[in-house]
């Protein structure tokens, strides 16, 4: 609740002693709030956290802070434009720039690192919320193995995470969605101030939830004005305004409009407190002088001892509180450190158990919390094995016996055992821990290579193909080489830039054999060294057919059409290839994508117009999802084209784009009435290269699905396909909820 006691009397007092001679001063000299450059700031509130913040009925922000800051901005000068967020969204923009301020943000030392903070105008108290017939929750004890639901980034989900309060925390968008959740049985219990859980429960008509009785005593939150880190100017026109509105009565008007009267039993025993100071502090006045002038002169002989004593004992205290801040900034700057890297992290001791686990290595590991970690032996909980899949004992670990050996570290790849029993490759490097140069434990770094793993493989299998392919062309150019022999001294300068390129051929073919080691001098050897041979075979045999053609018999002019068609096909191919190496190599930019609005997108941007015209194009609602907008343009661009294509000779000429919810994952699919395929050959669909149709009837390099599996792989996914020659085919791809 509000403290009467604090706003209506204590607060007003203080600043009508303090801030209001800097008030009258400021108008007395003349530079008061009105002269100074008046500027425009922008703040956000929230929708539904009553009173304190809500939308009125023509849908603006309104509520007892957003009132009071307006009132505070206004006499401190500044002109105020709202924007309405949820509040895990708006706190995020406070945090990087987008904003200026926020009018109810709670202080606790998580936000203090990121935002600074007014005097504080109101103190809440928190309050367990559960459903009428729940019996079982009595204190915070019984909430141990309960399910507790609290707003994403609110200090209710700071409260019960810091506190341990149970290991079963969930988080929704706005308390309103989670009274319903609880209403309907999918939560144990709610947690958040109890005001404005009862003003919700109230406009929400909710009559089934409760709030409990008792206090949480580390829930008592003292709210403010919240700025950016750092910009003081705003921090200080924001207090004076506060103080301003305080002083003159304009505070206590907005919380009679918003709360009423305070009234009972707190304001009487005010008056009795003030009626007992009144009789009280005369008579200990009147004491402590007469205790004064008896000791005067024993204090001012011990004054000047206790005065050096005092100044020694103050040195050392806050030298002693600087070492503790030091080393409390420290200890949580390294924790907040190791969770927010994307390696696995674990330390151990000199026996192998261990004594520290980082969020990602529980995430890699399957582990919910570090309590079935702590203190185990890591070796036999995690189960190192040989890379041939045989295990090895413990006193056989490599990491143990490199901290044993005093080794200033140890790297190695190992294959890792997760806590549901599934496994995976993993690369890790150990260092050790010393102190006073003798090694008590190791620190270990460790992450999962599965797509590395799979890359390699992906990548020698490409290299195998490309030297066959190469070592196809290379026959075919001497083959073409030779019949060109018979032409006069022009075509011999096209044999010599035929052996050029044969030549080219063979460094690139070497070039190629180094790509398993250099990903990149592989990318860069095929996107333009291959690239440059293939625009001078163009090149020139299309000078030949230019400038050469009556000097040419049909068959030599078939000759050169077949050199420039392979030499085509074969930059489609790279071109393809160099799309796949992207996709498996490039960083993933997730935003919010609308799939119906990108695959409509796609089938106008691929289908022509004749085909617009004929094709009965079929889009049902599909749901907004995080994934890489660029990739999955790709994707919509392959399964569409595909259609088209697979459709041409169809009679039906008709394409349903969809997507359906199924345990835990949306399925999206892409069907067509065309030529279909044969299901005996479905293993080699998404293949790279893999045709199931000739290509004199359908053209396409087979690159286009493996395009589309490698995409969707990467955002967690699935692709399948289901079909019947002649009957059409349905590819279907899926990604998590």
């Amino acid at each position: 609740m509000i403290k009467p006691l604090l706003i209506k009397k204590i607060l007003p007092f203080f600043l009508s002693v303090f801030c209001l001679p800097l008030v009258n001063a400021q108008q007395n000299g003349k530079p008061d709030l009105q002269s100074r450059h008046i500027n425009s700031i922008l703040i956000a509130s929230e929708p539904d956290y009553p009173p304190y913040c809500i939308v009125d009925e023509n849908g603006n922000a309104d509520g007892f802070s957003v009132e009071l800051f307006k009132a505070a901005a206004q006499a401190a000068g500044l002109n105020v434009e709202i924007k309405i967020g949820i509040w895990n969204q708006i706190r995020q923009d406070l945090a990087e720039g987008r904003i200026d301020a926020l009018p109810l943000v709670g202080r606790t030392p998580e936000r203090e690192e990121v935002f600074d903070f007014t005097m504080p105008y109101l103190s809440l108290h928190g309050a367990v919320f559960v459903r009428k017939t729940e019996t079982g929750i009595q204190s915070l004890e019984d909430l141990k193995e309960k399910e507790i639901a609290v707003m994403k980034g609110d200090n209710a989900e700071e409260f019960v995470r810091r506190e341990k309060i149970s290991e079963k925390i969930f988080t929704t968008h706005t308390f309103e969605e989670a009274f319903r959740e609880l209403d309907a049985g999918r939560f144990d219990a709610v947690v958040t101030q109890r005001i404005t859980g009862l003003k919700l429960l109230e406009e929400m008509n909710v009559k089934s939830v409760k709030a409990l009785d008792f206090q949480l005593p580390e829930f008592r939150q003292d709210f403010c004005f919240a700025v950016q880190k750092g910009n003081q100017n705003l921090l200080v026109l924001l207090n004076e305004g506060l103080s301003v509105i305080i002083a003159n009565g304009t505070f206590e008007q907005i919380r009679l409009k918003w709360f009423g009267p305070v009234e009972g039993k707190f304001v009487s025993r005010e008056k009795y407190i003030r009626r007992t100071l009144f009789f009280l502090i005369p008579v200990l006045i009147a004491g402590i002088f007469l205790w004064i002038v008896f000791l005067g002169k024993e204090v001012k002989r011990r004054t000047k001892k206790l005065s050096d004593e005092i100044i020694e004992h103050k040195k050392t205290l806050k030298e002693l509180e600087i070492q503790q801040k030091l080393y409390k900034e420290s200890e949580l700057q390294v924790r907040l450190l190791l969770d927010s890297t994307a390696e696995g992290i674990y330390g151990i001791d000199i026996s192998g158990n261990c004594t520290l686990i980082n969020k990602s290595a529980l995430q890699i590991l399957g582990f919910e919390n570090d309590k079935k970690v702590i203190g185990k032996n890591i070796h036999e909980l995690i189960h190192h094995t040989k890379i041939d899949g045989t295990p090895y004992p413990a006193e056989d670990c490599k990491i143990l016996k490199a901290l044993n050996l005093g080794e200033s570290s140890y790297s190695a790849d190992d294959v890792i055992w997760r806590a549901d029993g599934t496994s995976f490759p993993s690369e890790y490097f150990s260092y050790p821990v010393r102190q006073k140069g003798i090694a008590t434990g190791s620190v270990v770094t460790f992450w999962d290579i599965t797509e590395r793993k799979r890359a390699e493989n992906e990548l020698i299998q490409l290299k195998d193909k490309l030297e066959e392919q190469v070592v196809q062309r290379t026959a075919e150019l001497k083959e073409k080489i030779q019949k060109l022999d018979k032409s006069q001294k022009a075509m011999l300068y096209m044999v010599e830039d035929l052996n050029t390129i044969t030549s080219e051929l063979k460094n690139e073919r070497r070039k190629l054999e180094a790509a398993n080691q250099e990903l990149e001098a592989f990318t860069y050897s095929v996107s333009h060294d291959l690239r440059a041979p293939l625009r001078a075979i163009n090149g020139f045999s299309k000078f030949l057919l230019e400038d050469y053609a009556e000097k040419l018999d049909e068959e030599g002019k078939r000759f050169i059409s077949t050199i420039r068609e392979n030499a085509s096909k074969m930059d489609k191919l790279i071109t393809d290839m160099l799309n796949l190496s992207r996709v498996t190599r490039s960083s993933l930019n997730y935003s919010r994508v609308d799939m119906k609005a990108t695959a409509i997108s796609m089938y106008h941007e691929i289908a022509s117009a004749e085909e617009q015209n004929t094709f009965d194009f079929i889009v049902t609602e599909m749901p907004v999802i995080e994934v890489d907008l660029n990739l999955f343009k790709q994707v919509w661009q392959n399964l569409i084209g595909n259609a088209l294509k697979y459709s041409s000779k169809s009679e039906i000429k008709k394409i349903e784009i969809g997507a359906r919810k199924s345990e835990g994952e949306i399925q999206f699919f892409v069907k067509d009435f065309g030529a279909g395929f044969n299901q005996k050959y479905i293993n080699k669909l998404f293949g790279v290269f893999q045709r199931l149709h000739k290509e004199d009837e359908f053209e396409g390099t087979g690159v286009g699905l493996a395009l589309v599996k490698r995409i969707v792989n990467r955002h967690g996914g699935r692709v399948w396909a289901e079909g019947e020659l002649n009957k059409g085919a349905t590819f279907w791809f899926s990604l998590l909820q």
